[in-house]
């Protein structure tokens, strides 16, 4: 399996996480919540409980402490495969932690948990690693589109992006799409590769805005293109 989880470093996010932590993690809880419950659901962890219940536990312990995001920007690690490692982690810790309780009257040590979730968790299943790079692909794609429908909306261009919406997702003709719209057919590639060029600006903005360092966004684009096709 290629490279699913690049390096990744600051940029809007790490500057956020420093200067305004509520800010970024109010950004992680709505762009990962979704991912790391199609991880959830796809693993193992699924028999623990419902997975927005997992996944809102783990937000809760981890992003109240101001040092965990800090600590992944100093990772190396995406910042997907960081918050799945914590979730993993987190909820193993936390059934361990309640089995201990209920056989002996009383809790682990927090190390003694951590080794042995580490221990039960250094490899993730290849499934939920896959439905969290297909959940976190999907949402990123679909949040560039729905800010280039609105910009376009509010430039009186929506035609534009029914022309894309009918050429690219639909499969239909210039020829066909065209007269539907109201557009001359001789600016229809002009008109659609606009739309494309500012959708590709809008995703490399999102991923930027997941830390994700300006080297590394080519990469993480033809991941998604990978992941969706």
């Amino acid at each position: 399996m290629r490279d699913l989880f690049p390096t990744t470093h600051a940029t809007w996010l790490v500057t956020h996480i420093d200067s305004d932590p509520a800010v970024a993690r109010d950004h992680v809880m709505a762009r990962y919540f979704e991912p790391l419950c199609a991880y959830t659901r796809a693993s193992s962890l699924r028999s623990f409980g419902e997975p927005a219940d997992l996944v809102n536990d783990f937000f809760a312990a981890r992003l109240c402490d101001a040092s965990y995001l800090s600590r992944w920007s100093a990772s190396g690690l995406s910042l997907r495969r960081w918050l799945a490692n914590g979730l993993l982690l987190h909820t193993r810790n936390t059934r361990l932690a309640a089995r201990r309780r209920a056989e002996h009257g009383t809790s682990a040590p927090n190390d003694e948990l951590e080794r042995a979730a580490a221990l039960r968790a250094s490899d993730h299943e290849t499934d939920a690693l896959l439905a969290l790079e297909r959940a976190w692909a999907v949402r990123t794609v679909t949040q560039a589109h729905e800010r280039i429908r609105t910009e376009l909306d509010a430039e009186s261009r929506s035609a534009w992006w029914e022309l894309f919406r009918l050429h690219t997702i639909h499969g239909m003709s210039y020829a066909h799409a065209c007269p539907i719209l109201g557009i001359s057919l001789s600016s229809a590639s002009s008109i659609h590769r606009t739309v494309v060029d500012r959708l590709r600006d809008a995703l490399r903005d999102n991923l930027e805005r997941d830390g994700v360092r300006a080297d590394e966004i080519d990469r993480e684009l033809a991941l998604m293109q990978d992941l969706l096709s």
